[in-house]
């Protein structure tokens, strides 16, 4: 039985069948050996397109393929069977080799190696083909997993360093914190020094004031993950470089240990950042809890070493600007 892709050519053959037949009636051996060919590669199944191609081959061993073909096809062709017998005799083959025990066509048809390619190529377009249908419903699939997922358990709210509160001007106002704001002793600083290490500080902080509201600008408005990501990944780099600008400063030795306590605030919120920028990439929604747990303690470290300035600040009667609720 012949594949199904064959079946899509039968009409073609059998034109060029009926093109070959008039041009062997016409004495044109050539055009009508390319015509007879062409049908019978269309369609393998086509007895009389290779009985007539067995009529204009000029090699013996080439007509004894066609006629076998037509056995194979019908093995009730008496004209076939006739002229393979006589082909035999000119082969001096023995005549006791019968029709019936000739290959089948599916052999035949396998043996030539136009039809083997032809096959496997189709066979190979099928497969393409099907797999290009699934992709679509695949990447469906996914995408309602993922919206299902963060509908069941939402991200949580976005906060950094500058979501915090303006600090009070006593340690005594803050929420109580599971780090104890580093003591202040008396200075021995010039109020100068003071001054300008304050000053780089703020300066750093308007920037990060900044790059979170951009953040929040686009988050806010943004549709698709791939935009949150890019905000989530502009805001790390910049928290990332306001890190290495304050911890290239000289602080005071008064608090030296509240701006070691902002570093380590910062480095945490980059880690929650890098956290959030996992899950746009994995959608693991278990990312986001690990994130917001590191927010917090973030938020906790920065609370207390922003107490501790603002307290250091006062005793040097320095005012410090207002960040604002950033």
């Amino acid at each position: 039985m012949p594949e199904p892709g064959v079946k899509i050519f039968a009409q073609q053959a059998e034109q060029l069948y009926q093109r070959g037949m008039a041009a062997a009636r016409g004495g044109q051996k050539a055009v009508a050996e390319r015509l007879l060919r062409q049908a019978v590669r269309l369609n393998p199944q086509h007895e009389q397109a290779w009985l007539w191609l067995s009529g204009v081959l000029d090699k013996p061993e080439d007509s004894a393929f066609c006629l076998r073909a037509v056995i194979g096809i019908n093995p009730a062709n008496e004209r076939a069977q006739q002229g393979l017998v006589l082909l035999q005799q000119r082969l001096q083959q023995p005549v006791n080799e019968t029709p019936t025990a000739l290959t089948p066509l599916t052999q035949a048809i396998a043996a030539d190696g136009w039809w083997s390619s032809w096959r496997d190529a189709q066979a190979t377009w099928r497969r393409t083909v099907r797999a290009l249908l699934l992709i679509p419903i695949v990447l469906i699939g996914s995408t309602l997993g993922v919206r299902t997922a963060i509908n069941v358990q939402p991200m949580p709210t976005f906060l950094t360093v500058h979501d915090l509160p303006t600090p009070l001007p006593t340690p005594t106002a803050v929420p109580r914190t599971p780090t104890a704001a580093p003591a202040i002793t008396p200075t021995s600083t010039s109020h100068a020094v003071v001054a300008t290490y304050f000053d780089s500080i703020n300066a750093e902080r308007h920037i990060l004031q900044a790059a979170s509201e951009a953040y929040r600008k686009t988050t806010d408005g943004s549709r698709t993950s791939v935009e949150r990501a890019t905000a989530t990944l502009q805001l790390r780099e910049q928290v990332q470089r306001s890190h290495s600008q304050i911890e290239a400063l000289q602080p005071p030795t008064e608090i030296a240990a509240a701006h070691q306590l902002y570093l380590d605030g910062l480095t945490l919120e980059q880690q929650a950042l890098d956290l959030m920028l996992e899950f746009y990439r994995s959608y693991d929604v278990a990312l986001t809890n690990q994130a917001a747990l590191r927010l917090q303690e973030a938020r906790s470290q920065i609370a207390t070493a922003t107490v501790s300035w603002e307290a250091f600040a006062i005793q040097q009667s320095i005012t410090l600007p207002s960040i604002g609720a950033q």
